[in-house]
């Protein structure tokens, strides 16, 4: 399912996507605060974990860093998917290592699209995607506003890993937006592509 964003949040996503790092932050008194740095969210929720809460329940925030040194709130949504993400990478591993082909996997993903269901924003928080980050950040704020139109006229070319999930993601969203649009027909899948894959 798609993150489930404030509009404020939303334009905040463009600025997280170019963060060069993360940080956590928990005020631990009232002149106490533990930071820790993290070069990816995923690493930035671990040590988030890690810190766990204060007596007083108080949770530690993250927030990215932008090239330019502006820190910015990762929305509670946005942290909630990565936490998905990361439960279902080992199961995956699991199925890799053992030499099992991932129990109909695309093929799931492919079926809740076809109902509607949209699927997760890919996590390009890794280094190698930082030059996809815009573009990945354009995509979501089309599928948010549903703008099937829009996001069909997005060129992508699939030549490497990011654009390959830019391209899975859009499509699926764009099989998803349509299966809603048409609740009491098939959903049009005619635009996903062969590269769609786990």
């Amino acid at each position: 399912m798609a993150l489930n964003l404030h509009p404020a949040d939303l334009s905040d996503i463009e600025k997280i996507a170019t963060a060069t790092h993360f940080t956590v932050h928990l005020r631990s008194g009232p002149h106490d605060k533990i930071t820790k740095r993290a070069k990816t969210l995923a690493a930035a929720i671990r040590a988030a974990d890690k810190l766990g809460n204060t007596p007083g329940g108080r949770k530690p925030m993250i927030y990215a860093v932008t090239p330019d040194k502006m820190t910015v709130h990762v929305p509670a949504a946005m942290i909630a998917q990565a936490r998905k993400e990361a439960a279902t990478a080992p199961r995956r591993a699991a199925s890799k290592d053992s030499g099992a082909r991932p129990k109909g996997r695309r093929a799931e993903i492919a079926e809740n699209a076809a109902k509607g269901i949209l699927p997760l924003v890919p996590d390009f928080s890794a280094e190698t995607h930082r030059r996809f980050r815009g573009k990945l950040a354009e995509i979501v704020a089309l599928v948010e506003a549903g703008d099937v139109a829009a996001l069909k006229a997005i060129e992508i070319k699939p030549y490497s890993s990011s654009p390959k999930a830019l391209d899975r993601y859009r499509n699926l969203a764009v099989s998803a937006l349509e299966a809603k649009e048409r609740p009491s027909k098939k959903a049009d899948t005619s635009f996903e592509r062969a590269s769609i894959s786990d």
